[in-house]
C-alpha cells in the first residue's frame, strides 16, 4: 500500500477519534448539568475547547493530505473520488475509515442537537421562574426602612 494513502487513512481515523472524544465530553457535560457544580462544568468546557482545537488541526491535516493526493491522482479531494482512484485493498481500508469519520460526525451532530434542546428548555424554565418570581415579588409589601430591633 502506498505510504501517502496509509497516512491519509491514519489522518481520517485520528480525526474520527478526536471527534469521538468531543462526543464523550459533551455527554459528560450533559450529565454534569444534572448533578455537578459549576466548577466541573467549567473544567469540561476547557477540555471541550482543547479537543475542538485538536479536531480543527486534524481536519486541516486530513484536508491538506486529501488535496495533495487528489492532485497527484487526478481526481477530486472527496472521499468517493479518492476511493475510486485507490487500489482495491486501499479502497476497502479508506472506505472503512471514511465511514467511521462520517459516523463520528453524525454522532457529534446528534449530541449537539440534544444539548441545544436542553439549553432551549433551560431558557424557557428560567424565564418561567423569573416571571413567577417577579409576579410574587410584586405582590409583597416593600420594606419601609423602619427598625424593629429591640
Amino acid at each position: 500500500m502506498r505510504d501517502r494513502v496509509e497516512a491519509l487513512i491514519a489522518a481520517v481515523l485520528d480525526e474520527a477519534d478526536a471527534i469521538d472524544d468531543l462526543i464523550d465530553v459533551v455527554r459528560e457535560q450533559r450529565e454534569a448539568m444534572r448533578s455537578e457544580g459549576a466548577e466541573v462544568l467549567q473544567d469540561l468546557m476547557r477540555e471541550l475547547r482543547e479537543i475542538f482545537f485538536d479536531v480543527q488541526a486534524l481536519e486541516g491535516v486530513r484536508d491538506r493530505m486529501a488535496r495533495e493526493l487528489a492532485l497527484d491522482l487526478g481526481c477530486e479531494p472527496h472521499a468517493s473520488s479518492l476511493s475510486d482512484a485507490f487500489e482495491e485493498d486501499e479502497r476497502a481500508l479508506f472506505n472503512g475509515a471514511a465511514d467511521r469519520l462520517s459516523q463520528s460526525v453524525f454522532g457529534l451532530k446528534s449530541e449537539m442537537v440534544i444539548l441545544s434542546g436542553l439549553i432551549d428548555q433551560n431558557e424557557r424554565f428560567t424565564s418561567m421562574i423569573l416571571s413567577e418570581w417577579r409576579r410574587i415579588e410584586g405582590g409583597l409589601p416593600r420594606p419601609t426602612g423602619a427598625e424593629f430591633r429591640g
